[in-house]
């Protein structure tokens, strides 16, 4: 054997391999950027991007393999004013303008170079420098000496967003033993992370980083502050721009960052930046900037200077072998944008979902329920091309559409029982339905939950508020809920990974903290904004324009959500489309096009920036049309692609190239155990038993209409024979005392005078109270000293004398007609000391009652009664509500709203219309998880997920699973006694409709004949037959088909 040869021939194989493919297409243009430099001190830097365009569209980086080269202003070319590496890192040397060239082959770019001020002085600047590799270094985030409590007694502000306190801690404690301006080589501060002593954090720093060399010099320098003349960096500029694209095999991108200044001033940050990556599988980034690709993918790299972001969205391609793209059918721009990242990454989109998979998929994803059996057999034997888009049209005009989509936004806004209570969580949740079944507009409905007012108990929409007394809360769930940010971060400082700040944080809070909270009652005062505790600057309300900021600052009744509202419904406005669209296609595809779907942020781009854009614009041009987007989406070929995966997209999981098997969300599960055991009738006949009630509450309405107003009339003849009728009752406050003596001594109303319902009260209004009543116990929720006034009107027929008995905790004050009647500051249980007694004269009779609390608990109850040595009866009418008397008396003057509520509670006084709305609501559709007005909690629901409706967050709702779910399939009470039930519902069948009874129930599909088989001898063999349905019932409800949707 000639081994010469043999050695020859190796060496040429190595080579071969290790040479880089050639070029398919040619280099056209060659770009520098920047394109020009000036480098304005002696430290000054800037890194170069030298770019390459090439014949097939292919923009690549060359900044690592051009040839560099100098003229003008230089001694024989050589770079006498710049330094400059192979890497394209240009430094200042010497006073000088000139050019620097870049070449490749025939191409070149040249830009020119202006160098200055090198022989001044140049500092570090500590905030803009020092602080900024603190942070690069990681010295200063959450989980090292940024956190609340520090690490190891060094505390510094999380990502240097307090430097006054970074000043301190770095200089003054520690015994100054952090930094040592005689030997900054034996600062703690470099000793530390070098790891010369000991440091837990471990090795942080190396003499070769630029973080020591700056924080060195600056503590050589004296470890001096900035001077009050330092610009104030206003943003960063990351080139190359928000996307790029690198294909194999030049997967390497350098980055270059510049800082502008407010004074005009830029400089080049690249090496202190910090950056940080969102898939760490797909890319990696050098300190330098320099981004290189690993594998086939997408990711997303952050850019961080003090604290401006920026995020590069990073796709790599590579090529797969085999690869072909196939030809598929698009039925929408939607498939098209799908199809088009899938070819671009070389994935292959999966095959079209049968028939069976689809009537099961489409159900549960619109209506949360299975089919019935028999829309199953129909459906499947239908021929119709159109079918399918047909089936979305009826389903999503149907009713258990519009109650289990208002299932899910409930779960947003927090629509629970326990907070919402006397009937308001059913109240809410069925507007919502209503809204959705209407297909109210999306922009629409924001609107009215966010700019409600008036008694949540009537005016449904005001629910979403009512249920979150915090502005704060209400501040982070709003932001969550129809801006898809998380901002709770900013609320103490800065969003480390977002755009948000602190002043943003209280500028949206400013929109809500001026709202009342009063009983179930919602108003809105003049507050002022709400203050940044940073620098206790109150913030105007976000998306207020200046002329009225102006006016709302001087105290006028202006309504910061109606701007807020706007603003956010805008069609310019970056989230509101964006954040509803995702939702839906998180829905109905298992993930978002953003993931999670609540958190928009460039740190955490969408996987198909491109699909997400359009869906958000058609969605705006639809007019806010939620239907027309579950239409869109459910008629694309892309959501009705199957769950099977091919060799050539098995691991995608989010370019959506096939569906994604998911587990039933709790009420779905439970709903299709209930329908499969036989326990729930099919939702279609519901859905007839409602609408024949529906109809039968029609006619006893519109028989009551036509005896309204002489139910009117009778009530007014007797008002006008009654001693006295009760009025309205107002509430103002309350406001806090700093002791009990105050809070009953200070008069914030002028009691001798008519009392001013239009008055404010330390940015307090007068609320009207529909609920309040004579001898009810009014609570207040305010436990702190202090007191509160409440209006009422006495409309008096006739002269008579009157008792009112009183009871408080602590004290009352009665003023009537603008004399004091009654005034003690704590109300003792001895009846002398709770009555008074006075005369009222004809006419309206006003009377200011002041409740007074020392702390605590805080109520009041007047209960006025007619004397007995009055002459003549009291006539007295007992049986109408105080405010529902006072619209009574109105008649012709009351305004439409008012009307519709008289006209509530006239119908509410029949027996038979309660009855039929409770039939109405009830219907059996109570007994479907998915389609009830709020969450019946249990054991079974909890341990598959079902939120508490406590968080705007959608992790609320989790899908994980777990061991108590094992345990409830197997034996736990609610699948027990379905199944155990089961038997009794299914005894007739044989067993061939028995087993293809059950298939369609389950699994919308006929069964196969090996599985008709297997049921048949079961069945057969088993001695009992009953226990054998329930057997196989069990069987089938535990499988991995039933419990998920494919």
């Amino acid at each position: 054997m000639n081994y010469k040869y043999s050695i020859l021939t190796f060496f040429v194989i190595l080579l071969l391999a290790a040479a880089p493919p050639a070029m398919a297409a040619d280099l056209e243009t060659l770009s520098i950027y920047p394109d020009k430099l000036n480098l304005n001190s002696k430290r000054a830097k800037a890194q170069l991007i030298v770019l390459g365009e090439y014949s097939d569209g292919v923009v690549r980086d060359l900044t690592r393999e051009v040839k560099y080269f100098a003229g003008g202003g230089f001694s024989g070319g050589a770079f006498e004013i710049f330094g400059l590496t192979t890497e394209g890192l240009v430094t200042a040397s010497a006073d000088g303008k000139g050019v620097l060239t870049a070449k490749m082959g025939d191409h070149q770019a040249t830009i020119n170079v202006t160098v200055s001020g090198t022989r001044n002085p140049d500092p570090v600047r500590f905030r803009s420098e020092a602080l900024a590799v603190i942070t690069k270094q990681g010295c200063n985030a959450g989980s090292c000496h940024g956190s609340p409590e520090g690490k190891g007694g060094f505390s510094l502000s999380l990502f240097a967003f307090d430097p006054v306190l970074d000043k301190k801690s770095l200089v003054r404690s520690g015994l100054n033993r952090r930094t040592n301006v005689f030997e900054p080589e034996q600062s703690l501060i470099l000793k530390k992370p070098m790891l010369r002593v000991p440091h837990v954090g471990g090795k942080k720093l190396r003499k070769t980083d630029v973080a020591y060399t700056i924080l060195r010099d600056w503590i050589h320098e004296g470890c001096n502050d900035d001077p009050v003349t330092e610009p104030i960096c206003v943003n960063i500029e990351v080139f190359p721009g928000e996307n790029r694209i690198l294909f194999a095999p030049f997967h390497e991108q350098q980055l270059s960052v510049r800082a502008h200044f407010d004074d005009g001033s830029i400089r080049d940050v690249t090496d202190i930046a910090t950056y940080t990556i969102s898939h760490s599988d797909v890319i990696g980034v050098t300190a330098d900037g320099l981004v290189q690709g690993k594998t086939r993918g997408q990711s997303a790299v952050t850019v961080r200077y003090m604290e401006h972001l920026q995020s590069v969205h990073f796709t790599i391609c590579e090529d797969v072998e085999g690869f072909k793209w196939p030809e598929v059918e698009e039925n929408s721009f939607v498939d098209s944008l799908v199809n088009k990242r899938l070819q671009l990454l070389q994935y292959a989109p999966s095959a079209t979902c049968s028939d069976e998979v689809f009537i099961r998929r489409l159900y549960l994803d619109l209506t949360g329920l299975l089919p019935s059996i028999n829309v199953t057999r129909k459906f499947l034997q239908d021929k119709s091309e159109t079918k399918r888009s047909d089936l979305i049209n009826k389903l999503l005009e149907s009713r258990a559409f519009a109650h289990f989509q208002s299932l899910r936004i409930a779960d947003l806004m927090r629509v629970n029982p326990k907070v919402l209570t006397d009937g308001r969580a059913e109240l809410f949740s069925e507007w919502l339905t209503n809204a959705v079944f209407a297909n109210m507009p999306f922009d629409e409905l924001a609107e009215k939950v966010l700019t409600a007012r008036g008694d949540s108990r009537f005016v449904p929409e005001a629910n979403y508020i009512a249920a979150i007394n915090d502005p704060k809360d209400l501040t982070e769930s709003t932001a969550q809920v129809f801006m898809g940010s998380r901002i709770q971060c900013a609320k103490c400082h800065n969003h480390p990974f977002e755009n948000w700040t602190q002043n943003d944080y209280y500028s949206i809070g400013s929109v809500f903290v001026g709202i009342n909270h009063v009983g179930p009652s919602i108003g809105i005062s003049s507050s002022g904004g709400m203050s940044n505790p940073t620098t206790g600057k109150a913030m105007a309300p976000w998306g207020m324009e200046d002329d009225r900021v102006e006016l709302f600052n001087s105290g006028q009744e202006i309504d910061p959500r109606e701007d807020f509202s706007n603003w956010l419904t805008s069609d310019t406005n970056p989230f509101f489309a964006r954040v509803e669209v995702n939702r839906i296609w998180a829905h109905l595809l298992g993930r978002g096009i953003v993931e999670p779907i609540d958190d928009f942020r460039s740190s955490n781009p969408a996987s198909n920036v491109d699909l997400l854009e359009a869906l958000a614009q058609d969605f705006i041009k639809s007019g806010y049309d939620r239907k027309h987007m579950y239409r869109l989406i459910c008629n694309s070929q892309t959501y009705q692609r199957t769950t099977v995966t091919t060799e050539f997209n098995e691991t995608d999981d989010s370019l959506f190239s096939h569906a994604t098997a998911r587990l039933l969300t709790a009420e779905q599960l439970q709903d299709a155990i209930g329908y499969t055991t036989g326990v729930l009738q099919p939702i279609e006949q519901i859905d007839q038993v409602i609408a024949s009630t529906r109809d039968e509450l029609q006619l006893v309405q519109k028989e009551l209409d036509s005896a309204f107003n002489e139910w009117q009339q009778e009530y007014r003849r007797r008002f006008d024979e009654a001693a006295f009728v009760h009025g309205r009752w107002w509430l103002i406050g309350p406001f806090k005392a700093g002791s009990h003596e105050e809070a009953q001594m200070k008069e914030l109303i002028d009691e001798s005078e008519p009392v001013d319902l239009t008055q404010e009260i330390e940015g307090k209004k007068w609320l009207l109270q529909t609920d309040w009543e004579n001898n009810r116990t009014n609570t207040f929720t305010d436990k702190n000293i202090g007191a509160a006034y409440s209006y009422h009107e006495v409309m008096v027929n006739r002269p008579c004398k009157i008792r009112i008995t009183c009871t408080a905790d602590d004290g009352l004050r009665i003023i009537h007609n603008g004399k004091r009647i009654y005034d003690k500051n704590q109300i003792i249980d001895v009846i002398e000391e709770r009555i008074v007694e006075f005369s009222m004269g004809v006419g309206t009779n006003r009377f200011l009652i002041k409740p007074i609390n020392k702390g605590g608990a805080f109520h009041f109850t007047v209960n006025f009664t007619y004397l007995e040595d009055n002459e003549g009866d009291a006539n007295l009418v007992s049986d109408i509500p105080d405010y529902h008397a006072h619209l009574i008396r109105l008649g012709d003057k009351r305004t439409n709203s008012e009307t519709n509520i008289l006209r509530e509670y006239y119908y509410t006084r029949d027996g038979r219309i309660p009855v039929l709305r409770n039939r109405i609501r009830q219907g059996g559709r109570n007994d479907y998880s998915t389609q009830r007005p709020y969450p019946q909690r249990s054991d079974f629901l909890k341990a598959f997920g079902q939120p508490e409706r406590m968080s705007a967050c959608v992790c609320e709702r989790t899908d994980e699973p777990t061991l108590e779910q094992a345990l409830q399939l197997l034996n736990g009470r609610h699948v027990h006694d379905q199944v155990n039930a089961s038997a009794e519902k299914h005894r007739e069948l044989t067993d061939i409709e028995l087993t293809e009874h059950l298939y369609l129930a389950a699994l919308s599909r006929y069964p196969t004949k090996h599985e008709q088989t297997i049921v048949a001898e079961f069945i057969t063999k088993h001695e009992n037959r009953d226990d054998a349905i329930r057997d196989l019932i069990w069987a089938l409800v535990n499988t991995a088909e039933f419990m998920f949707q494919h």
